[in-house]
């Protein structure tokens, strides 16, 4: 009854609680597909393991590698970076890796 994201859903492992909870998302792959997340059959849906990253890294031209994680590039929770990531790596999308010193920028308030 439902889709496979109505019971399987993100359930990551936290050294603490987030001071604001998050409704963690569903999923939408098992352990044969590039979106692969396992719980564990039989037990629960909850799934803890997944890919922490996805890249794709062009040697012949840095600008077209790609990447994603699956909270964001920064693990401080008030950062506007925490989770900025999720919705791209449930979709199976990537972003552009940016190593061109001309295009970075410092942010300060982070």
């Amino acid at each position: 009854a439902g889709v496979w994201g109505d019971t399987h859903r993100l359930a990551p492992w936290r050294a603490l609680d987030p001071e604001t909870p998050y409704d963690e998302p569903g999923l939408s792959g098992d352990h044969d597909c590039v979106l692969c997340t396992s719980g564990v059959p039989g037990l629960t849906d909850l799934a803890a393991r997944g890919p922490a990253a996805r890249y794709v890294w062009d040697l012949a031209r840095r600008e077209d590698s790609r990447w994603v994680v699956p909270f964001g590039a920064s693990g401080d929770p008030g950062s506007p970076h925490h989770r900025d990531q999720l919705s791209l790596w449930l979709g199976g999308e990537l972003v552009p890796v940016v190593t061109d010193w001309a295009l970075l920028k410092k942010e300060t308030d982070v």
